[in-house]
This record gives structure tokens, sequence and C-alpha cells, in this order.
């Protein structure tokens, strides 16, 4: 913990961070520390258990409460996403990556509720560098702090997927359509099945879709590294980028698959270690280990290798690294499979997540190790991440 604090000083001075908290729980002892600020002048320091958007370590959350429901049977991993959704009848593709939104032919096979959670259903994200991905945009889709889950995936139906379900790996808002489908097996709001059956189980308190006024202050800010300037700026609201999705405190009707959660370290570090065996630590069972098995296992055919997710912005020069290299993915969970020249020292198996705002945190079954790693940082720097992964497996 010593070295780990060390390193986020060093990334603090840089320039790199403004402030980080963060817990490891090794064998159900608890390391817990907080660093730096909640501002860029460090007048204002972080507190341990502030809230933050957690973007989309809500995805592992929502994929997690898919598989419970696959083992009641409300749902099936082979269901296609029109046996729920029947907007999603007359789905086409895009001819090609490349083409035109009039440019469509059908689909060979319908997207199935496996593909949503491995991410080869078909679907893209705005901030990505295709034509579909730019009519995401132009549409202003999960702009709006106020819309429906149900609202915004009545908008998708209306698009074409990007390509043929099952052919690619591509990081996208499946998550989200996977979310309308659960309310919809459910007749439920996605926040009440979410606190039911995994929110109250573990006494996470402190996550939800809101935040009242009373907690707003505990909220942390985020901010954007400037790769360019080499320092931690406000927020740049570019058409693109995903920092324009609605992440509204003040709506209690608000919720979505792929972000929109906010949490605290405590309450997603009890997730996190939930994950190592499926149980509460009153040893209730939340989810059976043959349905975590498939979760945190590869999904993947060869032929999808590598993953990789980049945006319209994504510079490849010679300093860019794909920091999924080594992975494959389960069914909500980026899995480690071979350790790599930029992954020396993790286990293998080792599997988790991350946000968009430098979020993170990885489950290590085999060393009964969680770990979670809070910022609100876009584009944060590689390295500090890779400096809280490597001090841990180095040091264990």
């Amino acid at each position: 913990m010593d070295n780990i604090k060390l390193d986020f000083q060093k990334h603090i001075d840089a320039g790199r961070c403004n402030g980080a908290e963060w817990i490891i729980n090794y064998k159900n002892n608890i390391y817990h520390e907080v660093i730096g600020y909640r501002d860029l002048e460090f007048t204002n320091k972080l507190n341990k258990n502030s809230y933050y958007r957690i973007w989309s370590m809500t995805k592992p959350i929502i994929g997690f409460a898919a598989m419970q429901l696959i083992e009641k049977n409300f749902l099936s991993l082979d269901d296609t996403i029109d046996k729920h959704l029947s907007d999603f009848k007359n789905l086409k593709k895009l001819s090609s990556i490349e083409s035109k939104l009039s440019d469509t032919t059908v689909i060979e096979n319908k997207p199935t509720v496996r593909q949503l959670l491995q991410h080869t259903a078909g679907f893209t994200y705005n901030s990505c560098d295709n034509f579909l991905a730019k009519e995401y945009e132009d549409r202003s889709l999960f702009h709006s702090p106020s819309s429906s889950l149900e609202e915004e995936i009545n908008k998708i139906a209306e698009l074409p997927l990007l390509y043929e379900p099952g052919s690619k790996w591509h990081y996208s808002i499946s998550i989200d359509v996977l979310a309308r489908i659960i309310e919809v097996v459910t007749k439920d709001k996605i926040f009440d099945v979410l606190n039911e059956n995994i929110f109250l189980p573990l006494e996470m308190n402190n996550t939800n879709y809101y935040i009242d006024e009373n907690s707003n202050s505990q909220l942390v800010e985020t901010f954007e590294y400037n790769h360019d300037k080499l320092k931690l700026t406000n927020l740049n609201y570019d058409k693109r980028k995903l920092i324009l999705y609605g992440y509204p405190t003040n709506n209690k009707n608000y919720s979505r698959g792929g972000h929109g959660l906010f949490s605290t370290a405590e309450d997603y570090e009890k997730f996190a270690t939930m994950l190592i065996d499926g149980k509460n630590k009153n040893g209730k069972e939340l989810i059976n280990l043959q349905s975590l098995e498939l979760m945190r296992n590869n999904s993947l055919n060869k032929e999808l290798f590598p993953i990789e997710i980049t945006s319209i912005n994504t510079n490849k020069d010679e300093d860019y690294e794909n920091d999924l290299d080594g992975y494959g993915w389960g069914l909500g969970f980026r899995v480690l499979m071979n350790n790599t020249s930029q992954n020396k020292f993790g286990p293998v198996r080792e599997f988790g997540w991350s946000g968009y705002a430098a979020t993170y945190f990885l489950t290590d079954p085999e060393n009964n190790l969680s770990a979670v790693l809070m910022m609100q940082i876009l584009d944060a720097d590689k390295n500090i991440k890779k400096d809280f992964y490597n001090n841990i497996f180095k040091n264990l």
C-alpha cells in the first residue's frame, strides 16, 4: 500500500491526477486508502467514500443481473432480442462497416442475449469511427438526462446494425439493450431489479442512479487529462465524446444499462469481492458457481481476437498501447488469458472492468483478491492504472 500511495503522489505531482481512492481486499483483509484533492487548485481534500460516476462499471452489474434472471428462467442466453423487444424484429445491417446508412442488407442471424453480453451483437457507440456511430450522435442517442431507457432503445431499433451479429467484437451500447430486456421480462424498473437482487443483499446502500440533494456535496467532480498539455483541465464537451451522455444526479426516473450508476469505493468492493464465489458476506448465494464461471471465462472464438476499444479520437502513434492485449471477454467482463509485454504480472483468469472516467476494478479468484480504484478523470494517463495493477501483483 505504501508503494501504491507513493506512485499516486508522483502522478499528482506531475499533474496527471488530482486525487484517487482505492480498496484492496486480500483474503478478507481490507486495505482502504485515499490521496489528493477534489479540485484542480488542491484546496479541498478527497475523502473516503465519496460518490463517483462509475460509467461503464455499471455494465458488469447489469450483466450479473441478467445472469441471475437466466438462472431463474426469465431469460435464456440464446434468446434473440426480438423475442423480448418486438421493435427489433426487422433489423438490418450495413452492407459493410464503411457503408452509409442507406446501404443495408438483411442480417443472417438475429442478435442474442449472449451476444449482447459479449459485445458481438452488432451495435456501436457514438464515439466510434464509423457512419453508424455518427448517426447515433446526430440523433443524440443517450444525450438526454430525462429520457427513459425505453425511449432510447426504441430509437436504436430504428437503425441498422454495424455488422453481422457474432462476426466481430465491438464495444457498444448492447448492455443498454440488455437492461431494457431485463425491464420487459421482469415487468419492473431496472433499478428495482438491481436493488432487490444485488444492492440489498450486498448492502450496497450508496449505489444508485440518483443522488439526493444532501449527498450532492459528496459527488466528486470530473476532469480531463490533456495529453498535449500533459495536465488536467476542465471538461471539453466536444461532439462524439461520451461526456455528452446524460448523467444527471437528480432524476429519480433515470436509468441506463451501459452507464448511469453512482457508487462508492466501499460499495463497489462488495460487488467485486462477491464475484469470487457468488456469495455475500453472510454466505447467501446471489448466483451459482456455474453461472459465475460462464461470466468470468473467455467466451469469444479465436477469430474475434485481438479485442480493442478505439474511438474517433484514438491516436495510434508510437506510444499507443492496446490495454486489452492478452485479454479475452466473458459474459460481461474482460478476462486475462495470457501475459503480454504490457501485462507481465497479472494472474491468468483475473477479470473485471473499468469506467470512462478512470474507475477500475479487478477480481482474482485464485488469490482471493479484489481491488477497486476510483478517480474521475476522462482520458486518464494509462500509467496510473498500470502502476496500481502492477503494484498489487508484483508484491502479492
